[in-house]
């Protein structure tokens, strides 16, 4: 049975690219700040997590778009909800959404 094509991401345009950047950067810090506060190290974190330190390390710089799934691990290890890092997050500032209406019949 053939294999059905997966669609490829669209790339960024330039502005994404720097919200992107901003937000991986500052869930880093948030991560390090709680690491800190905690007096944990990378690796101790890391093998808690069962993540490569290097790995840790490079989530903590803003230079991996990291996962929802390792997002969960890495809270577990530092004993946080995943919402606590979350939390940090900046806002985005987009217009809401609006619903579709149906015209009545």
């Amino acid at each position: 049975m053939p294999r059905a094509p997966v669609p490829t991401p669209q790339p960024l345009d330039a502005a994404a690219k720097r919200e992107q950047a901003r937000l991986l950067e500052a869930f880093g810090t948030a991560l390090r700040e709680v690491r800190h506060e905690r007096l944990l190290t990378i690796e101790a974190v890391a093998e808690a997590a069962g993540l490569h330190p290097n790995y840790l390390g490079s989530v903590e710089r803003g230079e991996r778009n990291v996962s929802l799934f390792n997002i969960w691990r890495i809270a577990a290890a530092l004993g946080v909800s995943s919402a606590a890092l979350l939390d940090a997050l900046p806002k985005r500032k987009v217009k809401a959404a609006v619903p579709n209406r149906v015209a009545p019949s």
